[in-house]
């Protein structure tokens, strides 16, 4: 079939046919196949330019069934290829290339009609991918919001990063991992995708990236997210990737955080950025909870004067080591301090200097005991310590006598009285171990003060 004889009526029954179509992508294909009629070529593609590379979109072909066209327009074996540029708005979104084994199947005319039709197919590409993109975005964001009311319920920070590396999964990010500020220092956490599955080098290539381009990385104070290229010749080699997205994470007390995103693809990193920016800001109201959690918590266990735990916070880790000491086979010695003198101190120099002793004595009992001791202040001028896997005996008896020297008590003219009950031996619940620590404290407080009663 020749161009020549090609009519208005005919390219107007195609754009007819065409709009009938109830949905862009059926509308492509109709038209590649009027392509193929109408122009007398073998082939028609549609191919679609997604961050610089070629997909297609649509085909249609009359060849014989043992004849093979590459859906790849570079690789398609012909012997002329007309290539049509598509354009929306000044923008490039693709190409539509007639293939024919005719090297004059085409003359100016077919350019002619292209030119008319090229607007309508290009509008058809621009509203597929617009659609296909907003269908994208609408998916993921549904996840983010089913993955936002997960993340909000979990405990700790640890298990929040290893549940958001698996939420990123599915939202098909091919690979990446979490850079969070520990107080002074950055620290790379929960890798996910490629990166979890096995080790490139890929954490010392972080720092070595930072380090070879300064400019190229902002240095956690980026407030927006940004999308990098690799940045040195072999780098791509070194370490296979197309773009790398970095996302900043942020809390009401700033930037804690980053999410560094990595192409291996280049799958439209920039721009799924709303997609990302709306992923760590989940992720930082996630990590708020559990900070506030934390805080409130804290608040409610800790003394505010000395930051040792107050009588609440003690009664909970009190129950939890006798649970521990039942399962090991131990036990622990229960001692209830009373400083005595503190009142006269308070009264001859002022609460603030009872404040800073009882500061003062906190941190020196603290600095003496082990890591798995447990240290409270109960009261006014009481302290109560459990010390783990140890009985009454020498060994206990030389402890307490090193733990009272080492307190500080000289300075402030201070003295002290102790009771001491054994877990489990004397006492094996909470109420009746108290208790009886209790009755000897005062015990030594009523013959005489300063002294350490242990029976």
């Amino acid at each position: 079939m020749e161009t020549k004889g090609l009519k208005v009526e005919d390219i107007t029954e195609l754009i007819q046919t065409v709009n009938e179509q109830t949905n862009s992508l059926e509308a492509l294909k109709t038209f590649v196949r009027g392509c193929v009629t109408l122009f007398g070529c073998q082939m028609a593609a549609i191919w679609v330019v997604r961050s610089e590379k070629y997909y297609l979109l649509a085909k249609s072909t009359n060849v014989l069934p043992n004849e093979k066209y590459s859906n790849n327009f570079a690789e398609a074996a012909c012997k002329h290829v007309l290539s049509f540029p598509l354009r929306h708005l000044g923008e490039e979104l693709g190409i539509l290339e007639l293939f024919s084994y005719d090297e004059l199947s085409h003359d100016s005319s077919t350019m002619t009609w292209l030119n008319q039709l090229g607007p309508l197919v290009a509008s058809l590409v621009s509203g597929h991918e617009m659609r296909a993109v907003a269908l994208e975005r609408e998916k993921d964001l549904n996840l983010l919001l089913w993955g936002t009311e997960i993340l909000v319920q979990i405990q700790t920070e640890s298990e929040l990063l290893e549940e958001a590396g698996e939420m990123a999964m599915v939202l098909n990010l091919e690979a990446g991992f979490f850079f969070m500020r520990h107080e002074n220092n950055w620290k790379v956490q929960a890798p996910f995708g490629r990166l979890k599955q096995k080790d490139n080098g890929w954490e010392q290539w972080v720092f070595d990236q930072i380090q070879i381009n300064p400019d190229n990385y902002t240095g956690h104070e980026q407030t927006e997210s940004y999308v990098l290229s690799p940045s040195r010749p072999g780098l791509k080699s070194d370490f296979q990737w197309q773009k790398l997205l970095i996302q900043p994470v942020e809390t009401n007390s700033g930037i804690i955080g980053e999410l560094w995103v990595l192409d291996f693809q280049d799958n439209k990193l920039k721009s799924r950025k709303e997609v990302f920016a709306a992923f760590a800001r989940s992720l930082g109201v996630a990590l708020e909870t559990i900070r506030q959690r934390r805080r409130l918590e804290q608040m409610a266990t800790t003394d505010s004067l000395t930051g040792i735990l107050n009588r609440q916070g003690f009664s909970q880790r009190l129950r939890a080591e006798m649970a521990s000491t039942k399962r090991r086979g131990s036990s622990f010695l229960l001692l209830l301090l009373d400083l005595d003198g503190f009142k006269i101190l308070n009264d001859t120099l002022g609460h603030p200097t009872g404040d800073r002793a009882l500061c003062v004595i906190a941190n020196n009992i603290q600095s003496f005991i082990r890591e798995n001791d447990i240290l409270a202040r109960s009261g006014g001028d009481e302290l109560s310590l459990v010390l783990v896997d140890m009985q009454k005996g020498p060994e206990a008896v030389n402890v307490i006598s090193r733990l009272k020297a080492r307190m500080g008590l000289e300075e402030f003219k201070l003295g002290i009285s102790i009771g001491v009950a054994e877990f489990p031996m004397e006492a094996d619940n909470y109420e009746s171990l108290y208790h009886l620590a209790d009755e000897r404290l005062y015990i030594g407080k009523n013959s005489g003060k300063n002294k350490t009663i242990f029976d």
